[in-house]
């Protein structure tokens, strides 16, 4: 299951991302989120989710999507962070982090594990 709250007075959507969520729904969602994108920041909150099923070709599609051009266009300015509950959780978030830097990409990612820290950092200049 997933669930999408926009908080419009802080340019932020909210996609948290639940235990009985299948992932082609979650990317179905993140791809929608380019096509109605009213906000600069998105936070995708993973803590509720297990990542046990998760295949290396998912990684790549989340990546793709992540860096495509439609996303970059529409957020110049933007920022993504990831809410993690576990280490590998994290981990991915890291390894996302890093891709963006590797192709220079306007977006900044960051992964956290509170929604205190996510929202702080989503919410700074």
């Amino acid at each position: 299951m997933i669930e999408k709250i926009v908080y419009e007075n802080k340019k932020i959507t909210c996609i948290t991302v639940k235990w009985g969520a299948d992932f082609s729904e979650l990317l179905g969602v993140l791809k929608n989120f380019i096509d109605d994108n009213n906000t600069e920041h998105l936070l995708l909150d993973f803590r509720l989710f297990s990542f046990d099923t998760i295949m290396r070709s998912n990684i790549r599609d989340l990546y793709e999507y992540a860096t495509s051009r439609a996303n970059v266009n529409s957020r110049v300015n933007g920022k993504t962070a990831f809410v993690c509950s576990n280490g590998l959780q994290v981990e991915i978030g890291k390894i996302f982090k890093t891709y963006s830097e590797m192709i220079a990409s306007p977006i900044k990612i960051s992964a956290f594990r509170s929604m205190e820290e996510a929202f702080s950092w989503l919410e700074e200049g």
